[in-house]
């Protein structure tokens, strides 16, 4: 008895030993596999770096000259960065370049013009400032409002301010967004409920979307409309934009499609994957990047703006004050030479330059986002060549 009672203790203790064995060699293993991702990860980044450093570099060395075309120069540059959409350039309210790259759609062979439609992403959100700022000129809040006037079960340290959630000063961040695709207020709520406070990014520029969509509901709140009949009536149609709209009611004529990057030094347009993006997806973005446009609207809209034609100058004059922290205020860049705004997402990028005074800059509507080949570097190099008189 007592030998069959020893044997079935060593038998499972060998079970023991054998079973922590196997599964300290199937953590070893997946240890393995996990750095071997991150190695992956890190010489994919290095070389997107510096392939996207490369480009920027020849960008950069290019030299404008008054003595040539500027078509011929802004093509060149365009075509440096693989530059795939439609790109529009005005100098002094006069159109000096319009021409479209690439395709809308690789499929049916259709391509990218001067009407087609690209989601513009995160500069939505100077026309949710605007919103915000119309309704502050017209006396139906503050800026020093307090956020909890309007959220009082919002996280907070102190009293954030709607000034602050314009310059991106609150230390508010939401890392997801509902799986479920929800009607505007309760894609307020959802983000109410489930944003994070960092206190100590509370009064330093912080960069999250989660303020915009917190000002798209106040816009709610105040005026008792949708924030979507609200941009309608005082943007789109106050401006009579004819190719503007919500992309989670589909793009219509002239629509591109979002294509994907294999990989990120990726330079060359292959189109070989559509980028996806849900209906949730649409409608997390409020106020924040769910509208489409066409160059020429957003061209309109954004001079439109730093014109006083949607708002007193005086108010667009406070709107775009840049914080202490940096050059982010009221939803957009402020230059010294003039203003810019950029958006990535869903394969689109979009980038908007404008002098003071609303007359001469240009946009860049891109529907192929590409980290290696941003259209950033070739936009800061023609606004410099724009606002000195290279091109002309």
């Amino acid at each position: 008895m007592k030998r069959s009672k020893l044997l079935t203790m060593i038998l499972l203790a060998i079970l023991v030993l054998g079973a922590g064995g196997g599964y300290y060699v199937h953590h070893v293993n997946q240890q393995a596999k996990i750095a071997k991702v991150q190695r992956e990860k890190k010489t994919a980044a290095k070389k997107a770096a510096q392939q996207k450093a490369k480009i920027s570099q020849q960008v950069n060395q290019q030299q404008f000259s008054k003595s040539t075309g500027a078509n011929e120069q802004i093509t060149k540059t365009l075509k440096q960065v693989h530059f795939v959409g439609t790109a529009l350039v005005v100098k002094n309210n006069r159109v000096m370049y319009q021409k479209g790259f690439g395709y809308a759609d690789k499929g049916s062979n259709q391509l990218n013009g001067p009407a087609s439609k690209y989601q513009i992403l995160s500069i939505q959100k100077s026309f949710t400032a605007i919103g915000i700022m119309q309704l502050v000129q017209a006396g139906k809040m503050k800026l020093t409002d307090p956020i909890t006037k309007y959220y009082p079960t919002i996280k907070s340290g102190r009293e954030t301010t709607i000034r602050q959630l314009l310059d991106m000063t609150t230390g508010y961040r939401l890392n997801d967004g509902s799986k479920d695709t929800l009607a505007e207020n309760q894609v307020v709520n959802y983000a109410v409920d489930h944003l994070d406070y960092y206190p100590d990014k509370d009064g330093s520029f912080n960069y999250s979307s989660v303020n915009f969509l917190l000002l798209a509901g106040i816009i709610r709140k105040v005026t008792g409309k949708s924030y979507q009949d609200f941009f309608t009536k005082n943007i789109i149609e106050k401006l009579d934009l004819k190719h503007t709209g919500f992309v989670i009611k589909g793009l219509g004529s002239n629509a591109t499609l979002g294509y994907q990057q294999a990989s990120a030094s990726q330079v060359n347009a292959t189109y070989d994957q559509e980028a996806s993006e849900s209906t949730s997806e649409m409608a997390n973005e409020l106020g924040t990047g769910q509208v489409y446009m066409s160059a020429g609207d957003l061209f309109k809209a954004e001079s439109a703006i730093l014109k006083g034609q949607l708002l007193s100058k005086k108010s667009v004059a406070i709107l775009h004050t840049p914080t202490a922290t940096g050059h982010y205020g009221g939803g957009i860049y402020n230059l010294d030479n003039g203003v810019r705004s950029h958006g990535i997402g869903y394969g689109y990028e979009s980038d908007v330059h404008l002098s003071p005074d609303g007359k001469t800059g240009f946009v860049l509507l891109s529907n192929y986002y590409r980290d290696s080949a941003s259209i950033e570097s070739a936009a800061n190099k023609m606004f410099v060549g724009l606002m000195n008189g290279q091109l002309k």
